[in-house]
C-alpha cells in the first residue's frame, strides 16, 4: 500500500531536482570574489550551492555570460581553479580538488654525546630500522623514512653502554650514552652492555678501538694507544715499531697517524715507549688498514685517525700522570656554555733515575768467533716534551662544533762511543735532532637535517736533524781514519684546505663530496766531509676533488662506489682513483666485506743503504723524474661474526705498490745512484675476541708475505723485504675485578730477512734475524676517596727477558777491512715500569 506513494514522492523530487538544475542561470561579474558571485547566484536564482565562504575569497572571477542550468554556470566559473563540485540531493556542493596525495617523509636527526661532560661522540656506530650508519666529528646523524614515523635505533660507541631504544621522527634531539665508568666509579647498568676493546669488520680494513682499554694494558703509560694497535692484527708489533706504524707490509712513509686533522710525522724517540701524540688527548681510534673510501688519500700503505677530546663544557678536570720516564698533565677548563680549554703537557725526567737503566745501545764485533765479542753498554742523551693546546665550542642554534688544535714537541737524541780495541781505537759520536709542530682549525655547518659540511685548514711540519763523525785511531802507527763525518737537515711541511659534505638524498641514499687544496714542501741539506754534497729543495701543490654514493639496496646490501681525482702541479698530470667496496649483512650477527681501490702518494720516505747494509730514510717530493709518484692497488676481502660478546673477523689482502726508491751508496762496487722498484705484500689477519661479563680475551694472527723487486736486483727476482715477516701471533687478556684490574700479552714473531752480504750482488740470503717473543705482565688498583681519586700501576715488560731485535734502529759500522760492528737500539729488555694517575 505504501509502495506507490513513495515512488510517486521520489518521482517528484527528482523532476523538481533536474528543473533547479535546468533553469537558465545568468552570470554577470568582472573580477570578483567568486564566493560574492555564489551568493548573488543563491539570492537571484533560488538556489541551494553549499561552499567555503573564506575559502572561496581567494579566487577572483569573471563571466557575463547565460547558462542552461546551474550545473553549466558552476562549471564555467571553477574550470581554471583547484575545485570540483557534486549535488547532493537538492544542494550542489563545491569543494576543493583531491590533490595528489604526496609520499611523507620523516625524519630523524640527532647528536649523540656522553652523558655527564656533553662532549659529543664521533663516529659512533648506529642502526636504524637495521640500516647501518655512524656519526660525524660532532656526533651528528641524520635518517629519514617513507614508511613510518617511528624509528627502532640502537647506537654504540666504543667504551660506552649500548643504547637501544624506539623514538619518532621530529626535532632533532640529543641521545646520551653512558661510559663504562665516571671518573674511576665502575658504572653497571642492569640489562646492558658495554661495547669494549675494538670492533672489527664493519667496513673492510676497518678496525675501531677503544682508547679507554689502553691505558689498563701493559706498558708506559704515555705510549698506551700504540701499545694498544701493536696488538691488533695486520699491524707490526715485532721489531717495536711504533710512531712509524708497518700496515699489512707497507714501508716506511707509507702510513700516517691523523691527529685532529693533521699529519703526525713521528719523532724518534728513547726505545719508542713515548708517543708522538698525548694518549690523554685521544677519544676516538681508527685503523684503516687498506681499501678505504675516497675522502682520504695521500698515503698507499695504511691511515691511523685519532680524534682529539673536545673538553668538558661543565666543569673544570685534571688529569696528572707520572712514570719511569715522564710527566704528563692535562687540564679542561670550560669557558662560557659550550666551550672548553684543554692544555696538556709532557716532558721527560731522566736524571732522577740511575743512567744505566736507560742504557740501549749494545756493540759486537760481526766474526764467527765469539769469545772476543765486546759488549759495552752505551748510555745515551735523550730529552722529550712535547705540548696540546685545543679550543673548542659549539655555534648557533645547531650546536656546530668549531675548535682550534695545536702541537709542538722535540726530541734530542744523541750517543758516543769511546772504545779500545786490539789494535785501534773507535770515536763516534752521534745525534739526531727532531721537531715537530702542527694544528688545525675545523668548522662544521649543519645546514639542516639531511645537509652537513666540513671546514678544515692544518698545517705540519717535521724537521730531522742528523749528525755523525765516525773514526778509527791507530796508535801505534799515528794514523787517523775518518769514516763518515756527515751532517743531514731534512724538513718537511704540509698545508692544507679542505671542505666535505653529506647530503642525505632519501632514506638508502647518501651523496658525500669534497675538494682540497694541499701542499708539501721538502729541503734536504746534506754535508760530508765539510763539503755540500746535496742541496735540494722541492714543493708539490695538488688539487684534490672526490665524490662517493653511499646506496642501501633494501637492508643487506651497502654499495660504495667513489672517485677521487687529483692534480698534481709539479709534475703536471692528473691522476684517477676509483674505489668500490661493498657489505653484505646477512644478519644482525653476520657480515661480509668487500673492497677495491687505487692510491697514489705523492711524497715519499726514500731508503739510502750503504755497503754496509744500513737502512737510512729521507722524506723526498714525487718529481716523476728522479722520484716517481707512489701507485697502489688494494684488494680486500673480509668476514665477521658477533654473538653475546663473542667476535670473529677473517680479512685477506693483496696489495701492490708502484713506485719505491732506494738510493745507494757503495764505493767498494762503484755505485752510486737512485733505482726504483715495486713491491707486492698478500696475507690473511684472523681475530678471535672474548667478553665474559667484564672481562676481555683475544688472540689475533697475521699470515702475511712482503716481496720487492728494485732494478739493481742482477737475478731479476723478486725477494723478501726488509720488514717481512712470515707469521705473527698475538694473544691479550684484561681481568676487570674492581678495584684491581690485570692484564697480560704476548706476540711472538717469526723474524725478519737479512741481507747484508748481498744487497749489490742481488743474490738471496739465507741470514735471518732470530725470532721475536715478548711477554708483559701488569695491575691496575683504582684508589677512590673523597679528597684523592686515581689509579697506581705496575707493568712488568719482556717477563721472560728475551733479547729481540728491533727493526729501525740498527746499524752497521766497518771496523776494519774485514769485520764490522753492529750497534742497534736494544729492543725492551725485563723492564719493571710504575706509573700515578690523578684525576680531580
Amino acid at each position: 500500500m505504501l509502495r506507490k506513494p513513495i515512488i510517486a514522492f521520489f518521482i517528484i523530487m527528482l523532476l523538481t531536482c533536474g528543473n533547479l538544475l535546468a533553469q537558465e542561470i545568468v552570470v554577470s561579474a568582472n573580477d570578483q570574489p567568486l564566493n560574492l558571485v555564489l551568493a548573488q547566484l543563491i539570492k537571484e536564482n533560488n538556489v541551494s550551492i553549499s561552499f567555503n565562504d573564506s575559502g572561496l575569497s581567494n579566487f577572483q572571477v569573471t563571466a557575463n555570460s547565460r547558462f542552461k542550468s546551474l550545473e553549466e554556470a558552476i562549471s564555467f566559473l571553477i574550470s581554471d581553479l583547484p575545485l570540483a563540485y557534486e549535488i547532493r540531493g537538492e544542494v550542489l556542493v563545491i569543494f576543493p580538488k583531491k590533490s595528489e596525495k604526496r609520499q611523507k617523509k620523516w625524519t630523524l636527526s640527532g647528536r649523540v654525546i656522553e652523558q655527564g661532560s656533553a662532549e659529543p661522540l664521533p663516529y659512533s656506530n648506529l642502526m636504524i630500522d637495521n640500516r647501518g650508519t655512524i656519526t660525524d666529528m660532532m656526533g651528528n646523524f641524520s635518517v629519514s623514512s617513507e614508511t613510518d614515523s617511528i624509528f627502532s635505533i640502537k647506537i654504540s660507541h666504543l667504551g660506552y653502554y649500548i643504547l637501544d631504544t624506539i623514538v619518532t621522527g621530529s626535532s632533532p634531539m640529543n641521545f646520551e650514552l653512558v661510559p663504562s665508568s665516571f671518573g674511576l666509579s665502575e658504572v653497571v647498568i642492569e640489562n646492558s652492555r658495554v661495547d669494549r676493546s675494538g670492533q672489527y669488520g664493519q667496513n673492510a680494513g676497518l678496525i675501531k678501538l677503544n682508547h679507554r682499554v689502553a691505558g689498563f694494558l701493559p706498558g708506559y703509560g704515555d705510549n698506551s694507544v700504540f701499545n694498544l694497535l701493536r696488538l691488533q692484527p695486520g699491524i707490526l708489533a715485532a721489531g717495536e715499531q711504533t710512531n712509524e706504524l708497518i700496515i699489512w707490509g707497507s714501508y716506511e712513509g707509507h702510513s700516517k697517524v691523523v691527529f685532529d686533522g693533521f699529519t703526525m710525522y713521528g719523532l724518534k724517540n728513547f726505545n719508542d715507549n713515548i708517543s708522538s701524540f698525548n694518549p690523554l688527548m685521544a677519544k676516538d681510534i681508527e685503523v684503516y688498514k687498506g681499501g678505504w673510501d675516497v675522502k682520504m688519500g695521500e698515503r698507499v700503505g695504511g691511515i691511523v685517525n685519532i680524534t682529539g677530546k673536545l673538553g668538558n663544557i661543565n666543569k673544570t678536570s685534571f688529569e696528572f700522570v707520572a712514570n719511569n720516564m715522564t710527566l704528563n698533565a692535562l687540564i679542561e677548563v670550560p669557558i662560557a656554555k659550550k666551550g672548553s680549554l684543554i692544555l696538556a703537557f709532557r716532558h721527560t725526567y731522566y736524571d732522577l733515575y740511575d743512567p744505566s737503566d736507560l742504557s740501549v745501545l749494545v756493540k759486537r764485533n760481526n766474526d764467527a768467533d765469539t769469545t772476543n765479542d765486546a759488549n759495552v753498554v752505551i748510555k745515551p742523551d735523550y730529552k722529550f716534551r712535547d705540548i696540546n693546546v685545543k679550543y673548542a665550542t659549539r655555534l648557533g642554534k645547531h650546536d656546530d662544533l668549531f675548535y682550534v688544535s695545536f702541537y709542538g714537541g722535540i726530541d734530542n737524541f744523541s750517543y758516543h762511543i769511546d772504545e779500545i780495541f786490539r789494535t785501534y781505537q773507535l770515536l763516534k759520536n752521534t745525534k739526531e735532532e727532531n721537531s715537530q709542530s702542527g694544528g688545525s682549525v675545523y668548522y662544521g655547518k649543519k645546514w639542516s637535517a639531511m645537509a652537513r659540511s666540513h671546514f678544515s685548514f692544518s698545517y705540519s711540519s717535521l724537521r730531522s736533524k742528523f749528525s755523525n763523525d765516525f773514526k778509527l785511531v791507530f796508535p801505534q802507527i799515528s794514523k787517523v781514519n775518518q769514516i763518515e763525518n756527515k751532517n743531514t737537515d731534512n724538513r718537511l711541511t704540509e698545508v692544507s684546505v679542505k671542505v666535505d659534505n653529506s647530503f642525505n638524498l632519501g632514506s638508502w641514499h647518501t651523496l658525500e663530496t669534497g675538494a682540497e687544496i694541499i701542499s708539501n714542501r721538502v729541503a734536504l741539506v746534506e754535508d760530508t766531509f765539510n763539503v755540500n754534497y746535496l742541496n735540494m729543495q722541492n714543493k708539490s701543490p695538488r688539487i684534490n676533488l672526490y665524490g662517493q654514493d653511499v646506496i642501501m639496496l633494501g637492508n643487506q646490501v651497502i654499495v660504495k662506489p667513489g672517485l677521487r681525482l687529483t692534480y698534481a702541479n709539479l709534475v703536471r698530470k692528473p691522476y684517477v682513483d676509483p674505489r668500490l667496496s661493498v657489505t653484505y649483512v646477512a644478519s644482525k650477527k653476520w657480515r661480509i666485506n668487500l673492497a677495491w681501490g687505487k692510491y697514489h702518494q705523492f711524497i715519499t720516505r726514500s731508503s739510502v743503504l750503504d755497503e754496509q747494509g744500513n737502512y737510512k730514510y729521507l722524506w723526498t717530493v714525487c718529481d716523476n723524474l728522479e722520484v716517481p709518484v707512489l701507485s697502489a692497488e688494494h684488494y680486500v676481502a673480509g668476514t665477521s661474526f658477533n654473538l653475546s660478546g663473542f667476535t670473529f673477523s677473517m680479512e685477506a689482502y693483496f696489495k701492490n705498490t708502484n713506485g719505491l726508491t732506494r738510493f745507494i751508496r757503495s764505493e767498494a762496487h762503484d755505485i752510486q745512484d737512485i733505482f726504483s722498484g715495486r713491491s707486492q705484500s698478500y696475507g690473511v689477519d684472523v681475530m678471535l675476541k672474548q667478553d665474559v661479563q667484564l672481562h676481555s680475551f683475544w688472540v689475533s694472527y697475521s699470515l702475511s708475505k712482503t716481496e720487492e723487486l728494485f732494478t739493481y736486483f742482477l737475478n731479476g727476482k723478486y725477494r723478501r723485504a726488509p720488514q717481512d715477516q712470515r707469521h705473527e701471533l698475538k694473544l691479550a687478556g684484561s681481568l676487570n675485578f674492581d678495584p684491581f684490574f690485570f692484564s697480560a700479552d704476548y706476540v711472538y714473531g717469526s723474524g725478519f730477512p737479512d741481507f747484508v752480504y748481498s744487497q749489490q750482488t742481488g743474490s738471496e740470503s739465507t741470514t735471518y734475524h732470530k725470532t721475536y717473543s715478548r711477554l708483559d705482565v701488569s695491575v691496575v688498583y683504582k684508589f677512590l676517596n673523597r679528597k684523592l681519586k686515581g689509579e697506581a700501576g705496575l707493568s712488568v715488560l719482556n717477563v721472560l727477558n728475551r733479547q729481540n731485535f728491533k727493526l729501525e734502529n740498527f746499524e752497521r759500522i766497518p771496523a776494519g777491512q774485514t769485520s764490522t760492528i753492529n750497534i742497534y737500539a736494544e729492543a725492551i729488555p725485563f723492564t719493571p715500569t710504575l706509573f700515578l694517575k690523578i684525576y680531580l
